[in-house]
């Protein structure tokens, strides 16, 4: 699998940066000198991490790790630069891996392609992005204590239903624990779970509204995803499961093996049929406990 790193430097010194980079075995390095290129080569490209110096032609490396945050946060960054940490707004780094490596040192051309070989095996190992109340979520989760509910053929006729309507080869209602992401119905597939660095509901539900993806070798954060191409996934999409307390906790999704769009009539029905497996946990929960508490007394 080609490595794709990014090299965002001035236009005098890109060629040096790249040099440095390309020394690594297996990567490959495309060149930009400017921030307007980043977002264009994000969206071309297939890209594992970036080297950006921090002043460039038409902006800052921040600007950099702003397009990084919103565009494809799981990219790490490496700021390959001879500003001073001290002149740089460090909490603007936050939810992107950041490395810093002063231009300065003696074996800094040296040193930068060790370290960017490093930030991406870091990343993999990361695997995932997580919500920043992620344990609040956890703790959601746990209490409903899904393994005691009566819900199997509540949700396995919800997801015929949901298949059906929109006429996609999958549909499924997934819990997303700590490590996997557990299906407890999927129409149209044989699944009991998947790790969460390989599904694409990490992803949805860091979003509050349905995630769309029309096709999924277009789109640079799946298009590698082996996993989901042994599935045979082409398009997705996917609707939060949102606990009273606004935590989710799950996704409602629709796959198909082809290429496709949803409306926005579409994607409300998909909202509305992920309150619905959410009501169902809802009043399966509530009976338990107002059982336990007639046993108790």
């Amino acid at each position: 699998m080609t490595r794709n790193v990014l090299c965002v430097d001035t236009p005098d010194r890109v060629a040096t940066t790249a040099a440095a980079v390309g020394r690594v075995d297996g990567l490959s390095v495309i060149e930009a000198t400017s921030v307007d290129d980043v977002g264009d080569a994000l969206e071309t490209e297939s890209i594992v991490c970036v080297v950006t110096e921090y002043d460039l032609p038409d902006g800052t490396g921040l600007e950099v790790v702003d397009i990084l945050r919103t565009e494809s946060p799981q990219t790490p960054c490496v700021l390959f630069t001879d500003v001073a940490p001290g002149d740089i707004d460090t909490e603007s780094f936050e939810e992107v891996i950041v490395e810093y490596l002063s231009r300065e040192l003696p074996d800094a051309e040296d040193r930068l392609g060790f370290i960017v070989d490093d930030v991406i095996n870091h990343s993999a190992q990361v695997g995932f992005l997580k919500p920043e109340d992620e344990d609040e979520r956890l703790e959601t989760l746990a209490s409903y204590d899904i393994d005691s509910l009566p819900i199997d053929e509540s949700f396995e006729r919800l997801t015929d239903l949901i298949a059906a309507h929109f006429d996609v080869a999958v549909a499924f209602i997934g819990l997303i624990e700590a490590d996997e992401e557990r299906f407890l119905a999927c129409a149209g597939g044989d699944w009991d779970s998947l790790t969460r660095e390989d599904t694409i509901c990490t992803h949805s539900m860091l979003q509050e509204d349905v995630m769309v993806v029309e096709d999924i070798m277009q789109d640079n954060r799946f298009n590698e995803n082996q996993q989901l191409q042994n599935l045979g996934i082409r398009s997705y999409a996917g609707a939060n499961m949102t606990a009273p307390n606004g935590q989710v906790i799950g996704q409602v999704c629709v796959l198909d093996d082809t290429p496709r769009s949803y409306t926005a009539e579409e994607q409300r029905l998909l909202e509305q049929y992920a309150e619905t497996a959410m009501e169902v946990l809802e009043l399966r929960r509530t009976v338990r406990e107002a059982t336990d508490v007639e046993v108790a007394q």
